[in-house]
């Protein structure tokens, strides 16, 4: 074979194995969504994962709505909440966490890592008395 025949072989097996890899990699989407997305980074670094999105409560006429929330976090996992409320309160908190927001209105964030395991309660207290907003269940690792 020539040194040209041979060039050629190798050109097309070089994109013969770009082709298999894209095919193979792409589309491996078994449904699943781990909560956290990947963005590129534009200026050729690596990319960087996405903080989950936080979970959205609202709270109108002392009560939130849609009911009382269950929110599931497995142990390490970033709990990641946002409460709407629709008029002042004299604290939000989380029971067992010590996350606590005093005097809050308008939107009030929490952001910290599941450390403990358990079952706890994030509870408004305001001028309707103490109103529970969700459950916090925690799953160990």
């Amino acid at each position: 074979m020539s040194r040209a025949g041979r060039s050629g072989v190798l050109v097309a097996l070089a994109l013969a194995a770009v082709g298999l890899f894209i095919a193979f990699s792409g589309g491996d989407d078994d449904g699943s969504d781990s909560g956290a997305e990947t963005t590129a980074s534009g200026d050729g670094t690596l990319p960087t994962i996405a903080e989950p999105a936080f979970e959205v409560i609202e709270m109108k006429g002392g009560e939130p709505v849609g009911g009382v929330r269950k929110l599931t976090y497995t142990q390490g996992e970033r709990v990641r909440i946002e409460i709407r409320l629709d008029e002042p309160q004299e604290d939000v908190h989380i029971h067992g966490y010590e996350e606590e927001k005093l005097n809050p209105s308008g939107t009030v964030r929490f952001d910290f890592p599941a450390r403990l395991d358990g079952i706890y309660e994030l509870e408004a207290h305001g001028p309707d008395g103490d109103v529970v907003l969700a459950e916090l269940v925690v799953n160990p690792s």
